[in-house]
């Protein structure tokens, strides 16, 4: 008997403290991300009702099967507001829908309705036979989490109750990817920095921040000599690997980020704050995506519309982040979009200018940029 309580004390004593992988909830919904991803499907736990998501970008005919197999419920698919618009379902983007579509499922059906193909088209589509109803908080909570993914928002849903221990679907409630989405200070890690001469700026530091919530890296660019007693010139550019490394003629990207540099260097010093945030915060492959949607016809803003998405998905509250870790509260930003000058000021930086900042307008990105111009809000020079 003695030895049975030793062994217990022993192992109370032993016992691995549930935050040694760091916060619960936070590594939870990575987990759930990671699942989405891989085309598996999470269970997201309201206050009252359940659901099992998966991803359609990522899923399978198969797996819907699977799905169908549990006789849960209908499978039932979910799209933004925004795609609802698209297909003529609703008149507003502000509610996102759930579809009932016909029995059995067919997913072919599903990938049409949803927008994803590998060259996805606003073809006509039967909808004669699908009904339609508001989306439940757990189902807007699974388009919101697709989203952070930079997968295309459209969801499989079936209603269940709540999981049972010992279950393989990973279970999330609301409240924690509500949490998961509001980024902190503490969640941006300083991770390394180094001297990195540029090309006609030969005085630069890069540093390189991580998101600890999912691993996103951002890089501060620190050109010249910066004076942080006076307002320090910023540039807040989102990644566009097609225009900034291969010098895509579809955007102006490329221009604004090498002028930023020389009008930084310009001013003595200043420093680029480079956000991962590809295709206004959807991702590299949904902004092909929107591509071949603009190929047919559509401006910049109704293609990413099309697709699911708001006309700028991006948050800029990470370059608030970042500026405040390098001790930098008071800005001239360069930009023409007001978002970006609202944004940082909502976040606690001051910014007490705005210099205009211009690309290059040609032939393939004229029209990108007229829509930015007269439906995104953005001035004059372009940002």
């Amino acid at each position: 008997m003695a030895d049975n309580s030793n062994r217990s004390e022993r192992l109370a004593r032993n016992r691995i403290p549930r935050t040694l992988n760091g916060d619960v909830r936070t590594l939870k919904v990575e987990r759930a991300l990671a699942e989405l991803r891989r085309g598996r499907a999470i269970h997201i736990q309201g206050k009252e009702a359940g659901m099992l998501v998966t991803a359609l970008e990522t899923t399978t005919p198969e797996y819907i099967e699977r799905l169908v197999e549990l006789d849960a419920g209908p499978v039932l698919l979910a799209i933004t507001g925004q795609r609802a618009v698209a297909l003529g379902l609703a008149e507003s983007s502000e509610q996102p829908w759930v579809l009932h579509p016909a029995q059995p499922v067919q997913f072919a059906e599903l990938a049409a309705v949803a927008g994803l193909a590998p060259r996805p088209a606003m073809t006509a589509i039967d909808l004669d036979s699908v009904a339609v109803a508001p989306c439940s908080p757990e189902v807007v909570a699974g388009l919101n989490l697709a989203k952070h993914g930079r997968l295309m928002p459209a969801i499989c849903t079936v209603a269940v109750e709540r999981m049972a221990a010992g279950d393989d679907i990973l279970s999330v409630t609301i409240e924690d990817i509500d949490y998961f989405q509001r980024p902190r200070v503490e969640d941006l890690e300083w991770v390394s920095d180094a001297r990195v001469p540029l090309s006609g700026h030969e005085n630069c530091r890069l540093v390189l921040f991580r998101d600890v919530r999912d691993g996103t890296e951002h890089v501060a660019v620190l050109v010249g000599e910066i004076d942080k007693l006076e307002p320090v010139p910023v540039r807040v550019h989102s990644a566009c690997l097609t225009g900034d490394l291969l010098g895509s003629l579809r955007c102006d990207c490329g221009d604004q980020l090498r002028n930023a540099v020389d009008q930084l260097g310009a001013a003595g010093g200043g420093i680029l704050l480079y956000l991962a945030q590809e295709g206004r915060g959807i991702g590299l492959a949904n902004k092909l995506r929107a591509y071949h949607l603009q190929d047919g016809g559509l401006d910049t803003l109704d293609a990413d519309q099309a697709l699911g998405f708001r006309s700028d998905e991006r948050s800029f509250a990470v370059a608030a982040l970042m500026l405040h870790k390098l001790g930098v509260n008071r800005i001239q930003l360069l930009t023409n979009n007001p978002s970006k000058f609202q944004q940082l000021q909502d976040a606690g930086i001051e910014v007490v200018a705005r210099q205009s900042l211009t690309g290059a307008v040609n032939e393939h990105n004229a029209r990108y940029i007229k829509a930015k111009l007269e439906r995104a809000g953005h001035l004059p020079g372009d940002a």
